[in-house]
């Protein structure tokens, strides 16, 4: 595969992601496993929840951005299949949680930039969210990944198991 250039937008996204993911793992790094499967006091999703969550967005705009690229009249994503709706697989273990974790920020390293210029122009919709150009979508869809950190940190803060979370 060529070298290609990665919209500033995007690439910045990424930048941003990793770092949230960095802090998440650090963080991960000092709960316990029964810790990982606790929900914030007033219900909602585990930190367990939430790192798979994270996973299966990226796993799946992903997946996405693959299917435009090979279907020219591809113009509709369902809010599903950018994982919007998704819960996923809740981890069993701290060790499994932070490994899920390194393989996403790994896949978005590797693969969420290296989009080709003709699926970044290509227009698509996803219900009651809009329609954008995957190169609009991009940012949008790594940072709601990223933003699900702070869920995250929430919990952990509520549980008061934040030992040196980011505020």
């Amino acid at each position: 595969m060529s070298e290609q250039q990665v919209p500033e937008a995007i690439a910045t996204a990424l930048t941003e992601a990793d770092e949230r993911f960095g802090q998440l793992d650090e963080a991960l790094a000092a709960l316990s496993d029964g810790d990982l499967h606790r929900a914030h006091r007033d219900g909602g999703w585990t930190v367990a929840q939430v790192v798979s969550h994270i996973s299966m967005c990226t796993i799946l705009w992903l997946g996405d951005l693959k299917r435009v690229e090979n279907d020219p009249d591809l113009d509709f994503i369902f809010r599903e299949e950018v994982g919007h709706d998704l819960l996923g697989y809740p981890q069993p273990t701290v060790e499994l949680a932070r490994r899920q974790l390194a393989s996403t920020r790994r896949t978005m390293a590797t693969a969420a930039g290296a989009v080709a210029p003709e699926v970044l122009a290509r227009t698509v919709t996803i219900p009651d969210l809009g329609t954008m150009t995957i190169e609009e979508w991009s940012p949008l869809i790594i940072g709601h990944a990223a933003g699900h950190t702070d869920q995250a940190f929430e919990i952990m803060r509520d549980r008061e198991l934040a030992v040196g979370v980011v505020a």
